[in-house]
């Protein structure tokens, strides 16, 4: 019997990124036995993780792909290096009026459509991919964070998409792309369809 699963909405980076990012956090596992946060894609969180019933998991996507139908794809702009005190480094993410539009239309929907509990994270959003945290120990917090600094890369990279993941076995995985109305994805189903 199905039970409560762990879920999260969040933005993914496309591969090149990815990369780049899985690497630096290698370099913290290797230098600094920093290893936590390889156990998510590198991602940009939009709804912090919630629990819900997995046996409402199919509805719960479908209810998402329905809500993000008339998002409009966004460029989204990596920054400098950030901290949230001595325990969690990151990318900061520049805030985009559609990056901030898309998290109020999804934080908005998980309070009034699906009864979640609004996190303070969630009504103080402050957009960036988390590098370190949770056993990121304090003695070693300046190294990490020069560490970060000297290798963190930057850039911009047209958002498409978000998705809902789930924890697997200790792991998030992706369980549902949440492709956006005006995506090149979308209009080339749109497209197909059409033609047939």
């Amino acid at each position: 019997m199905k039970g409560m699963g762990k879920y999260f909405v969040g933005l993914l980076l496309p591969p090149a990124f990815e990369s780049q990012f899985n690497k630096l956090k290698q370099g913290f596992a290797e230098q600094f036995q920093v290893k936590y946060a390889l156990q998510a894609p590198s991602h940009l969180t939009l709804k912090m993780p919630f629990r819900y019933r997995e046996a409402k998991e199919r509805e719960l996507g479908a209810r998402l792909i329905t809500l993000l139908e008339a998002q409009a794809p966004f460029q989204l702009q990596l920054a400098d290096i950030g901290h949230f005190g001595r325990r969690n480094i990151h990318q900061q993410v520049m805030p985009s009026e559609p990056l901030i539009q898309l998290q109020t239309t999804l934080r908005s929907f998980c309070k009034r459509s699906l009864h979640l509990v609004e996190e303070l994270s969630d009504r103080n959003f402050q957009p960036h991919v988390t590098l370190a945290y949770k056993d990121l120990k304090p003695s070693y917090f300046e190294e990490v964070l020069a560490f970060a600094r000297k290798n963190a890369g930057h850039g911009e990279f047209l958002v498409e998409q978000a998705y809902l993941l789930k924890k697997v076995e200790g792991r998030w995985r992706v369980m549902v792309p949440l492709i956006f109305g005006g995506s090149s994805e979308n209009l080339q189903l749109r497209a197909t369809k059409l033609s047939t």
